[in-house]
């Protein structure tokens, strides 16, 4: 009488593959709010008028616009449908760039947040994230 057998490599890569996604999507945001929230704080110490806020926007917008890149990864990644995953990648990331570019045109014509501290928060917040999803894939020695 044998054992179970054991499950063929390719699967079990894919699930490994899939709990580093599903930590990477749990830990990013946190990392990437934390740093806007440092931000606003640092803004709000500064005493520039709007400057707390355009840290919180610049942070909410770089989750949401992450965040949303990763739903069609989740419905098409890796599927037999790779020609139509690609497409609906390449759709829903210029529809992506589209909104962000009409949002940060809207918050930059209004006096409400200041722009500079939007700007360097956005670029803050990005390569916390990028870091933290670098982090995650080194630490875990496997190719995403």
């Amino acid at each position: 009488m044998t054992g179970p057998a054991a499950p063929p490599e390719g699967s079990v890569r894919r699930a490994a593959g899939a709990l580093r996604r599903a930590e990477a999507s749990r830990l990013a945001p946190v990392t990437t709010l934390a740093a806007g929230l440092l931000s606003a704080a640092a803004g709000a110490v500064s005493g520039v008028a709007g400057a707390p806020l355009g840290a919180v926007i610049a942070a909410a917008l770089v989750v949401v616009f992450f965040w949303t890149g990763a739903v069609p990864l989740m419905l098409f990644g890796g599927g037999p449908g790779a020609g139509l995953g690609l497409v609906v990648l390449l759709l829903t990331y210029v529809t992506r760039l589209l909104v962000l570019l009409v949002l940060l045109a809207v918050v930059a014509g209004t006096d409400v947040a200041d722009i500079r501290w939007l700007a360097v928060t956005v670029i803050v917040c990005t390569l916390v994230w990028v870091g933290t999803q670098v982090a995650l894939v080194g630490r875990s020695r496997t190719t995403l």
